[in-house]
């Protein structure tokens, strides 16, 4: 219910930003995109971008970041597979190994009883049978792993993935749907994700490939535009090979909408992807700075 507040009801508080400032959120980890985005409890974020672009990927790096931070999350993504193919992915985001059998980057049995109790402090999978979770269910679970886990995020992958009940139009349902997980994430100083599938991509006039799509691109983007608190796009460059043009690993990330300001600044940046390991980079080459508390030497150890 919305009230008044008067100053003198939150005066310590402004005095408390003036003495120690505003503070930015939790860092990804990654020196480039840390200057435009950070992960602030109380906020939410959409990540978009067209099919195959490393949304998702993105989504789990992210995860893996707060992990390392101490921060436990909550994660429904169908189309990555199963709950236990899911952990897989996080696993195999967290130490570079692949549960393929590979010639360099197999997970060994040791190496996966090392890290399972990392990710069961930190993770928890929603499980989604033939009925997906509705918005409502989706935020009924989220309180559920606030109470039962203490998790900081809780994330869909994607909205196409949850079920959708409205009457009329759709826009008017997303612009009502995206102001609910904002305020839950406000009330319950968590972080909400959730990822967005962009329109399938069409060619300009004189273009070879398709350029990075805008929030406007995401199906009701004007209703997400203006009700989403941080937006961020993905979007994979393309580069010739022997056989013809094909996706690269250099990805843009795109800083498109960022609230509260104290969180980032609009811009852009580049990350590689590494399909092997399914961990992002920077240019450079290098892995997150940030550590976690597993260290069998597949962590954040570029080769």
């Amino acid at each position: 219910m919305a009230k008044i507040i008067t100053l003198d009801k939150v005066q310590d508080e402004i005095f408390h930003l003036q003495k120690y400032g505003q503070q930015r959120g939790l860092l990804v980890g990654f020196s480039n995109l840390d200057k435009l985005y950070s992960i602030k409890a109380g906020t939410t974020t959409i990540i978009y971008g067209y099919p195959t672009s490393g949304k998702s990927q993105l989504l789990i790096q992210m995860l893996c970041s707060l992990a390392c931070q101490g921060k436990k999350s909550l994660i429904m993504t169908p189309e990555t597979g199963t709950a236990a193919e899911i952990y897989a992915e996080i696993i195999h985001c967290l130490t570079g190994k692949t549960f393929r059998q590979t010639q360099n980057y197999t997970i060994t049995e040791m190496e996966l009883y090392n890290i399972i109790p990392f990710v069961k402090d930190f993770f928890k999978v929603v499980d989604v049978d033939e009925k997906s979770a509705t918005v409502d269910e989706f935020c009924e679970l989220t309180k559920e792993g606030i109470r039962d886990y203490g998790i900081f995020t809780s994330s869909f992958d994607n909205w196409n993935d949850l079920q959708h009940v409205f009457e009329n139009r759709e826009d008017l349902y997303i612009e009502a749907s995206i102001p609910q997980f904002n305020r839950l994430a406000r009330k319950e100083q968590i972080h909400i994700f959730g990822v967005w599938h962009a329109k399938s991509p069409s060619l300009q006039s004189g273009d070879k490939f398709p350029k990075a799509p805008s929030p406007f691109d995401i199906k009701g983007g004007s209703a997400i535009f203006s009700k989403a608190m941080n937006l961020i796009g993905v979007h994979r460059d393309y580069e010739e090979h022997a056989e013809g043009w094909r996706q690269s690993d250099q990805v843009n990330i795109i800083t498109s909408k960022i609230k509260p300001k104290v969180v980032g600044e609009k811009g852009s940046c580049k990350l590689r992807f590494d399909i092997y390991r399914n961990a992002y980079f920077e240019d450079k080459g290098e892995r997150l700075y940030l550590q976690t508390p597993f260290n069998s030497g597949a962590i954040n150890q570029p080769d």
